[in-house]
């Protein structure tokens, strides 16, 4: 028993230092399946937020916004700034700025703000 104690609270730990070491920003959740828009309720340092992801192919580009074109033709407007966090496959420090229009993309905001991670699909 204090052995699953001792592990579960090493997870803990090491939760939080993943949480910390990124600056706060947690990461991309897994969700199955062919989705486009999502909204979930989180605890980040005890405190309730509402993650909001958004995944589609860029229309329009700009360095404070994207709009994306949604799987069922829905327009999304998502505001960015230099402090998102984008993610290119075999880019080791992609920026917004190498974000281009066609590219697939899933968002992640909190609370409605910018998006704090961009992520390139394709």
């Amino acid at each position: 028993m204090r052995r699953l104690a001792a592990i579960l609270a090493a997870l803990s730990l090491l939760a939080t230092a993943g949480i910390a070491g990124a600056g706060g920003v947690p990461p991309f959740p897994h969700l199955a399946g062919a989705w486009s828009h999502a909204e979930i309720n989180i605890k980040i340092k005890r405190e309730p937020h509402t993650l909001i992801l958004d995944r589609g192919r860029i229309k329009m580009l700009s360095n404070t916004q994207l709009t994306l074109r949604e799987a069922d033709a829905t327009p999304a407007v998502i505001t960015i700034s230099p402090r998102t966090i984008v993610t290119i496959k075999h880019v080791k420090h992609a920026t917004i700025f190498m974000l281009r229009r066609g590219m697939n993309v899933e968002t992640m905001s909190i609370d409605g703000g910018a998006a704090l991670r961009v992520r390139v699909t394709s």
